[in-house]
C-alpha cells in the first residue's frame, strides 16, 4: 500500500472534499500563473459553473485559491503550496492515485452519512 504521508493526508482531509476539487487543485498547480473567472475555469475543466462554484468557494475559504474581483487564482501559503505539490506528486504514481481515490471516496462517504 502507498504511504501518502501525514502532510498529503491532512491536505486531502482539509481541502479535497470531492473529485472535482481534486481536478481544480491539480489544474491550478499545473497552471499557477492563471487567473480565471468562474465561466473560464468551468470551460477549462469542461464543467458547469454551478458545479464548480461550491468547490471554488471552499478552496478559497481554505486559502488554497484566491478569489478577488470575480477572478480565481492560485496563491496558497508556502506550506499549502508544498502540500499541494506533494498531493500532485502522489497523483503521478499509480499506487498514489489509488490511495488518494480511496481517501477522497472515504471522505465523501463519511460526509454523506453525517
Amino acid at each position: 500500500m502507498y504511504d501518502l504521508g501525514p502532510s498529503v493526508t491532512s491536505f486531502v482531509e482539509s481541502h479535497v472534499k470531492s473529485l472535482l476539487a481534486w481536478d481544480i487543485v491539480v489544474f491550478f498547480h499545473r497552471n499557477p500563473e492563471v487567473a480565471l473567472d468562474l465561466p473560464g475555469l468551468a470551460g477549462r475543466l469542461a464543467r458547469r459553473v454551478e458545479e464548480i462554484q461550491p468547490e471554488v468557494d471552499a478552496l478559497c475559504k481554505g486559502h488554497v485559491l484566491h478569489c478577488e474581483d470575480e477572478l480565481v487564482s492560485y496563491q496558497p501559503t508556502p506550506e499549502l503550496r508544498e502540500q499541494v505539490a506533494s498531493f500532485c506528486d502522489a497523483c503521478q504514481d499509480r499506487s498514489g492515485r489509488l490511495a488518494l481515490v480511496a481517501l477522497v471516496l472515504s471522505r465523501i462517504t463519511r460526509n454523506r452519512v453525517r
